[in-house]
């Protein structure tokens, strides 16, 4: 069975190991979620493919721009804005531990057990394996490569 949905609704994909299939993903829209057979890289470079953003060049200029070189902001337009989540355990070398999800889809954060949890605008709920700390820093990452993009694409 093929998954219709909007690709422009997804609020979030996350890395799942499904039994006798592998590394799949997780993709959670405002209305269902729904596990694709790709892995999380597929999925994200799918994503970008859809854009046509480079994740190379999204990645270098808003890294530079923020000082990381690792899991920068994925800037699709100053509304839709994916960042970087730890949400399990490697099992294995080369095993996907972060997804992604759509800043403006998070309505809280809040710590449980020492780690962070998000709260989805649609009510779901996503352990972390991070603390609230670094979410909040990856957010704020979010916020200052939204007014990048925003300084970059003003009309002059």
């Amino acid at each position: 069975m093929k998954n219709i949905f909007n690709i422009n609704e997804i609020e979030a994909m996350l890395p799942v190991y499904v039994k006798d299939k592998g590394n799949c993903t997780e993709i959670i829209t405002k209305e269902t979620s729904f596990i694709k057979n790709t892995t999380i890289e597929t999925c994200i470079k799918n994503l970008a493919d859809y854009y046509n953003i480079s994740l190379y060049h999204n990645r270098l200029n808003y890294g530079q721009e923020l000082g990381i070189k690792n899991k920068v902001p994925l800037v699709i337009n100053e509304n839709l804005i994916y960042i970087y989540i730890n949400v399990r355990e490697p099992m294995f070398n080369h095993d996907a531990a972060f997804g992604i999800i759509d800043v403006n889809a998070i309505n809280s954060i809040y710590e449980k057990e020492g780690k962070a949890v998000i709260e989805m605008k649609s009510g779901r709920v996503i352990p972390l394996r991070q603390s609230v700390k670094s979410m909040k820093k990856n957010m704020l990452n979010a916020r200052i490569a939204k007014d990048i993009y925003k300084e970059k694409h003003k009309m002059t």
